[in-house]
């Protein structure tokens, strides 16, 4: 389910930028793994429904930030490149950006979409939505690292987005992949929040499961504050950020 969300037909034909979001997300959840092949920019193009001259541009950024490499000759293509080190320190560089009230209000939006689609998922959601949910909690509660972790809670959220059959509320989870998830890489290197999270992340699917709409939804809102104020606590913690106070 989660590949066939970020390889969807993009509503706003023709913007580089929308492509250059869904590859990311692709790669940062492990959707698109490390050596994998990119089918054919042909290929590609039309299952976005942009023009390949977009996707060239799209990778071409990609490439210049070294996430993707292009090989030509035979068996040539563009492979996806991104070390595990990698994931790391560009987190750790993204959260250096961001101001505490930045990264509360991004968690608010995050926890918004995301209890919100919890809520829906126990009215709508497939026995196949479901199973997902389920397997993925699972993926959570097995991750041996913290990168694992990461693109195991990505996915969970968007397919809680996928569950609530909303295109709008899969669109958002998609977009706060791209701005959200590598942060969460840093949380995660703690064992403890990811046994927590991966515990709510059951709860939620079992809450689904029997279309209780209000505990899957306060559950949610549960998960996401937990990563939350780890990550307010670990920019507290950076140099420079003493006297900032996050929005109240």
């Amino acid at each position: 389910m989660t590949r066939q969300v970020l390889f969807a037909p993009l509503g706003a034909p023709g913007r580089t930028e929308a492509v250059l979001d869904r590859l990311r997300t692709a790669i940062a959840l492990g959707v698109l793994a490390e050596g994998e092949q990119l089918p054919p920019e042909t290929e590609l193009a039309a299952q976005f429904n942009v023009s390949p001259v977009t996707l060239r541009d799209a990778l071409g950024v990609l490439r210049s930030e070294g996430i993707v490499e292009t090989r030509r000759g035979r068996g040539g293509g563009s492979f996806v490149r991104v070390p595990d080190r990698l994931h790391i320190e560009h987190a750790e560089a993204q959260l250096a950006q961001f101001s505490p009230v930045d990264l509360r209000d991004l968690a608010d939006w995050r926890c918004a979409v995301s209890a919100t689609a919890a809520e829906l998922a126990a009215e709508r959601a497939s026995d196949q939505n479901v199973e997902t949910l389920v397997a993925t909690a699972r993926q959570m509660e097995a991750a041996a690292d913290e990168v694992g972790a990461r693109r195991a809670d990505a996915r969970f959220h968007i397919e809680l987005a996928a569950a609530a059959q909303s295109a709008r509320l899969s669109g958002a989870a998609i977009s706060l992949q791209v701005t959200y998830a590598p942060l969460v890489t840093l949380v995660y290197r703690d064992v403890d929040t990811r046994s927590a999270v991966a515990g709510l992340f059951g709860q939620i699917a079992e809450a689904v499961q029997d279309g209780i709409g209000d505990e899957a939804r306060q559950l949610t809102r549960q998960a996401v504050t937990a990563t939350r104020d780890s990550l307010l606590e670990l920019r507290l913690g950076m140099s420079g950020s003493a006297g900032e106070e996050p929005s109240r």
